[in-house]
């Protein structure tokens, strides 16, 4: 899938159809419902619950700056005409960290297990690879479990840990784990 729009359907596990897009400026609406709900599904993203509080307009403008250049992937997937999911990858400016890019996904619980979250994670690498990156990353929350599993059959590897890295709803913390994905050649 290129950034320019390539659309790909696709047939979900339990049967739906999906389909797999580039987000456009007319999914700002959705975005606005989309993120809250998905911040008070799981602790593992990296709002907590009433954190996002962007408005139609901040993300239609959000949006706008992201889909200019081409450093940057913002991917949707909808099923039964809602946003089930959504992900992407973003370059930093500077010529020093130009050969790679960071990545990140959201899918909400209910579409949970029905191979949604592979689908954007083989768009978003796929991007990659056509940008000529050396590299791909993501961090995850190190008691991730479903997402590690996707990340390591993907052949994402390990790099490093941030101990203590993400402040837990009840209390506590957690590790975030750096993973990358290397391009040959």
């Amino acid at each position: 899938m290129d950034d320019a729009g390539t659309t790909r359907h696709f047939e979900t596990r339990d049967g739906r159809n999906a389909i797999l897009r580039g987000a456009t400026v007319d999914d700002a609406a959705a975005f606005c419902t989309f993120m809250p709900q998905s911040h008070c599904e799981t602790d593992f993203l990296n709002y907590m619950p009433g954190e996002f509080r962007k408005t139609i307009e901040e993300e239609e403008e959000f949006l706008r700056e992201r889909l200019l250049h081409n450093d940057a992937l913002a991917l949707v997937v909808e099923v039964d005409e809602r946003m089930a999911a959504c992900g992407g990858a973003w370059k930093q400016e500077c010529k020093r960290f130009a050969h790679h890019a960071e990545l990140g996904l959201t899918v909400l619980q209910e579409f949970w297990g029905l191979g949604i979250g592979r689908r954007l994670m083989e768009a978003i690498v796929d991007w990659g690879r056509g940008q000529g990156l050396h590299k791909i990353y993501l961090k995850v929350q190190a008691d991730n479990d479903r997402a590690l599993q996707l990340y390591q059959s993907m052949n994402f590897v390990e790099e490093g840990r941030l101990k203590d890295d993400v402040a837990r709803r009840e209390g506590g913390y957690c590790d975030t784990i750096v993973m990358a994905k290397y391009y040959l050649g």
